[in-house]
């Protein structure tokens, strides 16, 4: 019996040494890998062979605001170049919509630059969060980049024309 005892010390040692609990990181990307088939479904992506999520970064109020606004200008810039070649091409119908389509973009712009610096917005806390990964293809990687609710379940679209986080009202 106590050839046995040391034994049965030093198994149990090793299998509670080999036991791991996740961390609270770990916890967070099991989360958002299952966020991310939802995702991929979302976009009729369904036949893939793995599923990576790198990153898990937390987005504030400024910092969606900031996201917005850079979306914007991307979009204004391209409705930019689609203005000028059809003034070029002396398309007066696109030039009229697409100059309404600019004039939305920059007016959408400038209210979520008016809130960045009216000092209303926090910079912690969080408001969504913001997911990096890939999934793999027939052996080619494609980056993926979503964003989730703090429920931890709920995908968000970015969308600054429609629901705007910024104006909701606290339940």
């Amino acid at each position: 019996m106590q050839k046995i005892l040391p034994i049965i010390l030093a198994a149990s040692i090793l299998l509670l040494a080999g036991c791991h609990k996740k961390s609270e990181e770990e916890k967070l990307k099991d989360a958002m890998k299952q966020c991310a088939t939802e995702y991929l479904k979302n976009d009729g992506i369904t036949a893939y062979d793995s599923l990576r999520v790198d990153c898990v970064d937390t987005v504030t109020e400024m910092g969606y605001a900031k996201l917005n606004s850079e979306l914007l200008a991307q979009m204004a810039e391209a409705y930019l170049a689609m203005y000028e070649e059809a003034v070029n091409d002396d398309d007066i119908a696109k030039v009229d919509a697409i100059s309404r389509y600019l004039n939305e973009t920059n007016r959408t712009k400038a209210d979520f630059d008016d809130l960045m610096e009216s000092g209303d917005l926090k910079s912690d806390g969080i408001l969504l969060f913001m997911v990096t990964g890939a999934y793999y293809h027939g052996g080619q990687a494609e980056e993926l980049m979503f964003l989730v609710q703090p429920d931890k379940k709920t995908l968000h679209t970015l969308d600054p024309f429609g629901d705007n986080l910024l104006y909701r009202e606290d339940s």
